[in-house]
């Protein structure tokens, strides 16, 4: 496929026939199309691997500059689009860009492509789009470069098989999810051929299905004549986690043709659906089982299908060692056949300890059972609660809370024994657990409550710094003893309460802060106590960045009052070639609170003023040597007019 412009061959013409040493590199690509496997079969949905190969014609070359001969025969900007045009299958690949294809390796671009059923066994020519630029002249002496595009088609050869082919013509499925069934495949050969010693293979392609009991599974005909039907059977297991919908399954006949020679025909799908699982469902639940008694828990159970269960059994697990059926954790009763839709009721005697508590115990129901086909099953667990009748109840009311990051305070509330029994030597506990919020007792000795008797209880609470304002939730759990005095839990108890943001300990009002070019100053900050608290052994420190610099960066207060102020002064310098405007400079405190503690403030920024004048606010070096030479002129000429 060589392509030259009338300018090129002109130009090539005239350098020639010139007998000049300006030297030219001219050529250009030439690429080969094959297929790697060119054997379809009808019905088939398959790939054609189209195959380029540029072996590149250089026609006059450079032996100073090598890479301009791969350049002539470089394609670049390659499209590759493959058609039907009269052979029986369908592209379903649009054409694709493939950027360069230098001389010398291969280059393959795939299509996917279906093979029309009852397609005419034959050969067939299948034509392949190219499309690219390239470069086709380039002139060493001057850099100059020309350009050509192409657009040609070539073809490619595809043959349609007219060996023994095979179409999936019915599937009978009566595998579930979470269980094992047998699907019934049927296939008819649907080639001109007889196929012999053919293995059938149905092959699992997701990790929940199953065949055989593994990935796949295989079964044997010896011969099998063109247009014949034969149903297949496999043992399809699904686990729980699939899904009750169709699955795609693989699958192929591996055969001797006519002439022995073994033959693995096209791999197909085949879809199969799963039942759902087979599920059970609770209707109702009742009990009359007392904290530290016995009673009866009773379940009923619903058979929602899909099919029939035989020989089935319930057993009740507990989840907890406060409940108990007698003394053990399971109970199983015998149920037997069960059809889909029928409710089934088991009553078991069950026991909740002295230190149960009022909530819903987790405990679990499962079926055990035999399918029509005689596979064993067994449900999943199916969650069931039981809550004791109640022993003791408690109330938290009239929640006030003084919280503030960075501070101590206080969260009150009151307690009430809301019955039905004396609660004797009460203790709530602080169950919360905030990384910010630390209290400073985890218990409230309460004493003893009759019913419907109140105490106000009272937490110290310590909130860091870091503590973010907003609503908190707290949880208290209340221990008591009863009458005969043993010991009991009573539920979780849950309040709101609002934590305040954190606030500065020190205000700071900035005086006398300007300072010169070149210069230095003294600059005074007013500090007050923003807290509630006096403050004492009150560390100040300065930090500045280039241009300002911190000649004295440290001040101290002994004692500072609510409200009250002191006045700290800093020295600080400004450089030579600091501009007139405002700097940012830092200061931050360390000071002891009355309860000892010795935290370190926020970062404080104050504002400094860089003036033209040097020195402090004096006068510049410029207009006092200017003075002084004033003076001395005026000096020198007094003595001389005397």
């Amino acid at each position: 496929m060589r392509l030259r412009t009338p300018l090129t061959l002109t130009v090539v013409a005239l350098l020639l026939s010139a007998g000049t040493a300006a030297a030219a590199v001219t050529g250009s690509p030439d690429i080969d199309v094959t297929l790697a496997d060119n054997t379809v079969s009808p019905g088939e949905e398959t790939t054609l691997d189209v195959v380029l190969v540029n072996t590149g014609d250089l026609d006059t070359g450079s032996s100073r500059n090598p890479s301009l001969n791969s350049e002539v025969t470089t394609a670049r900007g390659l499209t590759v689009g493959l058609g039907s045009r009269d052979a029986p299958i369908s592209v379903r690949t649009s054409r694709q860009s493939i950027g360069s294809l230098v001389a010398g390796p291969p280059e393959t671009v795939s299509f996917d492509v279906s093979i029309k059923d009852g397609a005419k066994p034959g050969t067939y020519r299948v034509p392949v789009y190219l499309s690219y630029k390239y470069t086709n002249f380039i002139s060493e002496t001057e850099g100059t470069r020309d350009q050509a595009s192409v657009t040609t088609t070539e073809y490619v050869t595809v043959r349609v098989s007219d060996e023994a082919t095979f179409d999936v013509t019915n599937v009978e499925s009566a595998a579930r999810v979470g269980s094992t069934g047998t699907v019934a495949v049927t296939v008819e050969n649907t080639g001109d051929e007889a196929a012999r010693d053919a293995s059938v293979t149905l092959a699992s392609r997701n990790q929940d299905l199953s065949v055989s009991g593994g990935t796949e599974g295989s079964r044997y005909v010896e011969v099998w004549e063109s247009g014949e039907q034969r149903t297949f059977r496999y043992r399809v297991g699904a686990a729980g986690s699939a899904e009750p919908e169709p699955y795609e399954f693989g699958f192929s006949v591996a055969f001797d043709d006519a002439d022995g020679v073994r033959t693995q025909s096209v791999g197909s799908s085949v879809g199969i659906a799963l039942d759902p699982e087979q599920t059970f469902s609770v209707t109702d639940v009742d009990s009359d089982v007392p904290v530290g008694a016995s009673g009866t828990y009773e379940v009923t159970l619903r058979n929602d299908g899909p099919t029939r269960v035989e020989f089935a059994t319930v057993t009740l697990t507990t989840q907890s060692s406060d409940v108990s059926f007698g003394r053990s954790s399971t109970a199983t009763q015998f149920v037997g056949t069960w059809e889909p839709g029928e409710t089934r009721t088991v009553r078991v005697k069950t026991n909740a300890s002295s230190d149960a508590e009022r909530r819903v115990y987790a405990l679990s129901a499962k079926v055990g059972y035999q399918d029509p086909e005689g596979d064993s099953g067994a449900s999943d667990d199916i969650p069931l609660g039981l809550q004791p009748q109640p022993e003791q109840q408690f109330g938290l009311s009239n929640v006030t809370a003084s919280l503030q990051a960075g501070e101590d305070g206080r969260l009150e509330a009151t307690l009430t024994n809301e019955g039905p029994r004396v609660a004797n030597n009460v203790v709530l506990n602080w169950d919360s657990d905030h990384s910010n919020l630390s209290p400073q007792e985890t218990q409230y000795a309460v004493g003893d409550l009759e019913p419907g008797e109140s105490a106000t209880v009272s937490f110290g609470v310590d909130a860091s710094e870091s503590a973010d304002a907003g609503p908190r939730q707290f949880d208290f759990s209340t221990v008591y003893r009863d009458a005969t005095g043993d010991r009991h839990e009573g539920d979780t108890m849950e309040v709101r309460a609002d934590v305040a943001g954190s606030e500065d300990e020190f205000t700071i009002e900035a005086a006398n802060t300007t300072v010169g070019a070149g210069g230095a100053a003294t600059i005074e900050l007013t500090v007050t106590n923003a807290e509630d608290v006096p403050l004492t052994d009150i560390s100040a420190k300065l930090f500045a960045d280039s241009p300002i610099s911190v000649t004295d960066d440290e001040a101290y207060v002994d004692r500072l009052e609510p409200g009250a102020s002191a006045t700290l002064r800093f020295g600080i310098s400004a450089s030579g070639g600091a501009m007139e405007k405002d700097y940012p400079v830092s200061l931050d405190f360390q000071y002891e609170e009355p309860d000892g503690d010795t935290p370190v403030s926020d970062t404080y920024r104050v504002a400094v003023g860089v003036t033209s004048q040097g020195g402090g606010g004096g006068l510049p070096l410029s207009t006092i040597g200017a003075v002084l030479l004033v003076s001395l002129l005026a000096i020198g000429g007094y003595v001389r007019f005397r």
